[in-house]
């Protein structure tokens, strides 16, 4: 019969991993929108008003998408631990 091993610390580590790119992510996009709002004070007109619109619309979108990257580095650990609960209730049963 096979027997499947789950590294409970690797997957674990997988999913503190996503949360650390999803914080990393956040801080550019947070450099990235003062960046574009300081050089857009310059600007003025249809051009302004454009741009400066469709970044806003990118940075909301990707700050959604961020919170949806962060649920599923929860999701993961908390799998890895839900795992490892039933695999430790499984090996002490005595059958």
């Amino acid at each position: 019969m096979a027997k499947y091993v789950c590294d409970f610390e690797q997957v674990t580590s997988i999913g503190d991993e996503v949360c650390n790119l999803v914080s990393d992510t956040r801080s550019a996009l947070d450099t990235y929108s003062s960046g574009i709002e300081n050089n857009l004070s310059s600007w003025s007109g249809d051009a302004k008003s454009a741009f400066s619109s469709t970044s806003s619309s990118v940075v909301t979108q990707t700050k959604t998408d961020l919170e949806y990257v962060t649920a599923l580095g929860n999701y993961i650990k908390a799998c890895a631990q839900a795992v490892q609960t039933v695999e430790e209730k499984l090996t002490e049963m005595k059958i």
